[in-house]
């Protein structure tokens, strides 16, 4: 995150979240659920929610 903030003039890590946030679950749309679960499953805890894609159990 931080550096996605300093990357975009005028975001905060908050705000680059939210960007990246939404490409990620842009990207996960499209890809379809069966490849997702493949990609998260290698990813560590966390990731899921960068996504959107949030799995059972898990707490932010």
């Amino acid at each position: 995150m931080r550096a996605t903030a300093a990357w975009i003039e005028g975001a905060t890590e908050t705000t680059a979240l939210w960007d990246i946030g939404a490409v990620l679950s842009t990207v996960a749309d499209g890809a379809g659920d069966e490849l997702m679960d493949r990609v998260l499953f290698q990813l560590p805890p966390g990731y899921d929610l960068l996504f959107g894609r949030p799995r059972a159990g898990h707490r932010p």
